[in-house]
């Protein structure tokens, strides 16, 4: 193909494409593709920087993008799904702290999305990076109101992800079941799981899904499709990754189970703001702009590798004031990187 526009106006409209699909993981470049005179694999393909862009299709992309953008076509909710950016406030005025646990924008919006999928049985999917917190919010939210209860927390494994004959006898045994044993009997376990949440329904909640194959998504789409009816929710926790398989995987299972979803919340863990209050609450308040900065970039937004390098100045620094020199020894001995001072700006 002949390249007719240059690749700086190629690449810019490419990153605005991804900052806009990363804004809404209901969507593909696909989506876009339906809305142009363009091929689909055409538009895919510039989208991924695979060939040149020609004027008609930069023409093309940059019309419906803007369209989208402005919302005059391809709205949230056209589909009854919605989508829940993570927020990101200017100011943190007040941070709630329960025994070492902080209520971030990240725990809110977790609670936000269960106490969804709960009222209309709908299936959610979160993602954020490793160490974001996902987790524990799930955690905090369970503990309130009996909420222990009314959902069940399955975490898979590398066993469990690959294979759905684990995943229906662990979840037979987590409703009090007594599964037959062999892979024969697998799809009356699966039945058997089916048939007690049509008795009991509850919020299913399943995390580290970013490692499951497609075949046992399949299995939780169909467990959702026979039990939803009776109040079953869902919620899926997952790395980012998720969102990319699920938007842009051309396999059935995930086709499926992307198209059922009612409500996607791609979080950024701990905020700027956020870290700050928390490190003058965890009593460290001397501490350099520059050293503040480059101990911001180096947590990239992980509530577990910020309050593992609380534990190790409290522990190790005795009060003193933390420096750039401070925020690099902490990054070599806590995760073995290296990170030079002045790095921040």
């Amino acid at each position: 193909m002949t390249r007719q526009v240059s690749d700086a106006v190629c690449d810019e409209l490419r990153e605005k494409c991804r900052q806009f699909f990363s804004s809404r993981p209901d969507l593909s470049a696909i989506d876009l593709a339906q809305h142009t005179r363009l091929a689909d694999s055409t538009v895919r393909s510039f989208v991924n920087g695979n060939i040149p862009g020609g004027r008609e299709v930069i023409r093309e992309v940059h019309r419906v993008l803007k369209l989208a953008q402005e919302g005059e076509i391809l709205q949230p909710g056209a589909e009854k799904a919605i989508v829940l950016p993570a927020e990101r406030s200017q100011r943190i005025i007040r941070l709630p702290r329960r025994r070492h646990f902080y209520e971030t924008q990240t725990v809110r919006r977790v609670a936000e999305i269960l106490d969804y999928c709960v009222e209309n049985c709908a299936i959610g999917v979160i993602t954020a990076a490793f160490g974001a917190g996902k987790t524990e919010a799930v955690n905090a939210w369970r503990r309130g109101r009996g909420r222990k209860n009314e959902s069940l927390m399955f975490e898979f494994d590398i066993f469990s992800s690959s294979n759905k004959v684990d995943l229906v006898q662990q979840l037979a045994k987590m409703l009090d079941l007594e599964p037959a044993p062999g892979t024969q009997s697998a799809g009356k376990v699966f039945r058997a799981v089916c048939e007690a949440l049509q008795e009991r329904p509850c919020l299913l909640i399943f995390d580290q899904v970013e490692s499951v194959r497609p075949r046992v998504l399949q299995v939780l789409r169909q467990i959702w499709d026979r039990t939803r009816e009776y109040g079953v929710g869902m919620v899926l926790l997952s790395a980012p990754i998720l969102l990319a398989r699920m938007r842009d995987s051309r396999m059935t299972d995930l086709g499926a189970l992307t198209s059922r979803v009612g409500v996607w919340a791609p979080l950024g863990g701990v905020t700027k703001e956020e870290m700050a209050a928390i490190v003058k609450r965890e009593g460290i308040t001397e501490i350099d702009e520059e050293a503040f900065n480059l101990w911001w970039r180096a947590t990239g937004g992980s509530m577990r590798r910020l309050m593992a390098g609380v534990e190790l100045l409290r522990a190790k620094h005795g009060g003193r004031c933390v420096t750039e020199k401070t925020v690099s020894g902490l990054a070599a001995h806590l995760w073995g990187a290296t990170i030079a001072a002045g790095a921040a700006a």
